[in-house]
């Protein structure tokens, strides 16, 4: 029998379970996909390639073209599978997808007829399970792919044009998902740039057992940065509330008005501690991953980005090598759904219970999907064998592959542990005059789950005030704040805002942020997204003019009626025909009147001064990119980077001189020199007289031997060098200098 799944890696550990009787093959991935055909087989015209609008929005489809070797091979292995075939796909919309496109290349009219076998982790119970229980092909989850896929062509193929003829550049896109997420991030950078911060001051004491003369109180203002962390560092600190039994404004705005307020403060130092409450709090474990939550955490508590944290994800789900064997570590990784089997939760409270027994609850815990179309039957992302402790596989894996799994393991141990608590005190102050300090403390009375999950907690109680004690103020600390403006997206808080508006789904959000880092719409510094100038133009034109893609709430409502066909509640053709007409008449009616007034979009004033004669300059966007251009003098044009131009040049220099030495230009034997492109500052060596386009010799610099010839044995000329390359679409990675069918080692 035939089992067709995806990938090798899910072939070879699925064949080594099912053994002899079976033959598992991978399609790859998806085996064909829209085509770009601009008639239909009978020879009408086509407005968006490979889409048939006036016959039902119908795709026509064709065979990837490094597929077409991939689909000989299973027609061969279909026609001689005499007890049939098993579809093996990912049990989601893609994974359906795949299976119909493979039912329609292999010939299989009847898809009632196909044999689909769902499972969600690679063990041999579920994938026996699942053989002896195959379902029909859900062919709404299909339509609802189809949709979405159609639903996107025709927003990138009409929309993008629009980008093109009004910024001059065919690198651009426009997508529907892709555009509210980039609306988000530009309109959160127009808020940090409006924002103006307002001063506000504080007031904290602190307070001592003893006496202290009146002379000897110290008064300290705050008024920096570094005063303030001081104050921050000093323990025991309580916040002024009430003056004279009436509460402080909510905002004392200026030092004169702090000062008026607390002038005579000092003359009444003697506190009693009227009130003590004291109270236990708890925190509670987070539910188990789910798609969304999983690239959260794995960008903001390990640094992986949403689409690496993915891909390392599928691999452990598909399975790793452990010891000459091909095993699945963990359950399938795209889902909505929180719950986690009944087995699942046994295994994690036996773990619980042989190693932190005083944490284990008295009944297992579950958690309530927040997702509509979360489907129950599946399960949260968790380990396949939660006996697997991490520590047992820290020398075997990927050291990222590893962090991932680990982030699981403990999230997933940690679901069904019970709560934190901590005891917080809380006092008020007050003196004869009626004016109050407030403050507490607090500690960890029992760390339950986070034993297991690594976050930090204090167990130290603290000293504390009891009822009635005396106490005198010793010093008094006025405290300078500012208002801060909003923080800019993080890849994980993107992710959570998505979901909360309902904006894509959590198996595209990888893609959405990577897609803007790909068309240099974003780049993220530190953790933070920022946007382009190009990606707040693009923004800019999108939402002056078509609201339809840039706004969250029309993009989530797209989304919900795709989930609506899905659950076969909405037609496919239905929601393709409302978005559409309008849709279309929307772009047709605006692209002239943007195209006739692109400059607003081509061009902002800057302060940057031209370099030739002084005079202000302008950030275009032309065919290549962003440029400067004097004002004065068109012809003075600059690359956008050109400031930083020198400094790269010097550094690339220093670097990699030592790669010139003894190489002259084939054409005309002068001596070669490290040059650095003035557009994207990436070094190189070349003929000093060399130009794009002429035959001057130029070269790529290397950054050293490549690891895995030198781990393979290749050496002298055999072994490789790593260098600077790019991919489709323009994105630089480092890669050996040998084919890619010799070596093909790759970094970022």
């Amino acid at each position: 029998m035939l089992i067709i799944v995806e990938s090798p890696a899910k072939a070879k550990t699925i064949s080594k379970i099912v053994g002899k009787n079976y033959t598992v093959k991978a399609s790859i991935g998806h085996i064909r996909g829209i085509s770009h055909d601009k008639k239909t087989k009978d020879g009408r015209s086509l407005e968006i390639n490979g889409i048939d609008i006036e016959n039902n929005f119908t795709p026509i489809y064709e065979i990837d073209s490094d597929k077409k070797a991939v689909v000989t091979d299973l027609k061969k292995l279909a026609k001689s599978a005499k007890d049939g075939i098993l579809f093996a796909t990912d049990a989601d919309r893609e994974g359906e997808a795949i299976s119909w496109h493979l039912a329609e290349v292999l010939g299989i009219k009847d898809k009632t007829k196909i044999r689909r076998l769902e499972f969600h982790e690679i063990t041999k119970k579920a994938i026996q399970d699942a053989i002896s229980n195959p379902r029909s092909l859900n062919l709404q989850l299909v339509s609802a792919q189809r949709a979405r896929q159609v639903l996107d062509k025709l927003v990138g193929y009409k929309l993008s044009p629009v980008l093109w003829n009004t910024m001059s550049n065919f690198k651009l896109s426009a997508g529907r998902v892709q555009s509210p997420a980039l609306h988000l991030i530009c309109e959160r950078e127009k808020e940090i740039l409006k924002f103006k911060p307002e001063e506000y001051w504080e007031i904290f004491g602190d307070f001592d057992l003893q006496k202290n003369s009146e002379s000897k109180l110290n008064w300290n203002l705050a008024s920096d940065t570094e005063d303030n962390k001081q104050i921050n560092k000093k323990d025991g600190l309580l916040k002024l509330h009430k003056l004279k039994g009436k509460s402080l404004p909510s905002k004392i705005e200026s030092k004169e008005a702090l000062l008026k307020h607390t002038d005579n403060l000092h003359r009444f130092p003697e506190y009693n501690v009227s009130e003590v409450d004291e109270k236990l709090e708890k925190s509670s474990a987070r539910a188990p991953f789910i798609t969304s939550t999983l690239q959260q955490a794995a960008s903001s508590k390990l640094g992986i980005p949403p689409k690496l944290a993915m891909q390392l994800a599928q691999k452990l789900y598909e399975g790793i090598e452990l010891d000459g064997h091909p095993t699945a570590l963990i359950t399938y990784m795209r889902t909505d759904s929180t719950n986690l089997s009944k087995e699942a939760i046994f295994s994690a409270r036996k773990f619980i219970e042989s190693n932190y027994p005083q944490y284990l609850p008295k009944s297992p815990k579950t958690y309530k999907s927040k997702s509509r179309n979360a489907q129950e039957a599946h399960e949260a992302i968790r380990p396949v064998n939660i006996s697997l402790h991490p520590d047992s596989l820290k020398s075997k894996l990927d050291a990222r592959m590893w962090k991932v799994y680990d982030l699981i393991w403990r999230q997933t141990v940690a679901s069904q542990m019970t709560d934190e608590i901590r005891k917080r005190l809380s006092f008020v102050l007050q003196n004869n005059r009626k004016d109050e300090f407030t403050g507490s403390v607090a500690w960890t009375v029992e760390p339950g789950f986070k034993t297991v999950t690594g976050e930090k907690y204090d167990t130290t109680e603290k000293s504390y005030y009891k009822q009635g004690q005396v106490l005198f103020l010793q010093e008094v600390f006025y405290y300078q704040k500012f208002t801060k403006p909003p923080s800019r997206f993080s890849p994980a808080s993107l992710i959570k805002k998505l979901e909360d508006l309902g904006v894509g789904r959590p198996s595209t959000y990888a893609s959405i942020i990577s897609t803007l880092q790909d068309r240099e719409y974003v780049e993220t510094k530190q953790s933070a997204m920022h946007p382009t100038s190009l990606g707040m133009k693009i923004n800019d034109l999108l939402t002056d003019n078509f609201n339809i893609v840039t706004s969250p709430e029309l993009t989530a409502n797209m989304e919900s009626q795709l989930d609506e066909v899905s659950r076969g509640e909405k037609d496919y053709k239905a929601i393709l025909d409302d978005f559409w007409w309008d849709f279309k008449k929307d772009v047709e009616t605006k692209s002239g009147v943007i195209t006739q007034d692109k400059n607003k979009y081509k061009s902002s004033s800057t302060d940057v001064k031209c370099p030739t004669c002084g005079s202000a300059m302008e950030l275009k966007i032309g065919r290549f990119g962003e440029y400067f251009q004097c004002l004065t003098h068109k012809e003075h044009m600059f690359a956008k980077n050109f400031r930083e131009y020198e400094a790269a040049l010097q550094e690339a220099r220093e670097k990699f001189t030592a790669q010139t030495k003894g190489k002259v230009c084939d054409l005309c034997g002068k001596d070669l020199i490290v040059r650095v492109s003035k557009s994207s500052l990436k070094p190189y060596i070349a003929c000093p007289e060399y130009k794009v386009g002429n035959k001057h010799t130029v070269m790529p610099v290397n950054y050293g031997p490549c690891p895995k010839c030198a781990q393979e044995g290749r050496t002298g000329k055999k072994q490789g060098v790593l260098i600077a390359k790019k991919a489709f679409r323009g994105k630089s990675f480092i890669g050996c200098s040998l084919d890619k069918d010799v070596c093909g080692y790759v970094q970022k």
